[in-house]
């Protein structure tokens, strides 16, 4: 079954001094043995970029282009797919907007999870499992590398 990545995700799987890595290497890596499909979309790799090459003082990791180009490609890109954004995304990042009372950063969420029901992905890896509880009753399955760990 198919998994869309969050970009939290994405950049604890690049940067080995989080500590949080070896349990979201690990809870990817069960993923891929269990032959799931792991997926992002083009949202996340803006927000990675943005989070990897921002300074430190930024909440950053400082990284040059040329190392996230290498990390993305070696790290991300070879275990996922990258999902395009169908015509019918904008009017269901819309109605989710208006349907949930979205506001501030929680717009990047509502627009992956209109990803998701646009392409019908029903699960999403991530450390922000409060960010994602409300999509529920959408039929989105928040999991956490914790929770797969408890399986």
């Amino acid at each position: 079954m198919p998994y869309l990545l969050d970009t939290g995700i994405l950049l604890r799987l690049i940067d080995e001094r989080d500590p949080q890595h070896d349990l979201v290497q690990s809870a990817v890596g069960m993923l891929g043995n269990r032959r799931e499909e792991l997926l992002i979309g083009t949202q996340n790799i803006a927000e990675l970029w943005n989070v990897a090459t921002r300074p430190i003082a930024n909440n950053g990791l400082a990284l040059p282009c040329t190392t996230v180009l290498t990390l993305y490609e070696d790290t991300i890109e070879s275990i996922c797919s990258v999902v395009c954004e169908p015509d019918p995304l904008p009017t269901q990042f819309k109605d989710l907007l208006t349907k949930y009372a979205v506001v501030g950063k929680q717009v990047h969420d509502a627009r992956l999870v209109a990803l998701m029901l646009c392409w019908q992905i029903d699960n999403i890896l991530t450390l922000n499992e409060r960010n994602f509880r409300r999509y529920a009753p959408e039929g989105i399955h928040v999991i956490t590398p914790d929770s797969l760990h408890q399986d």
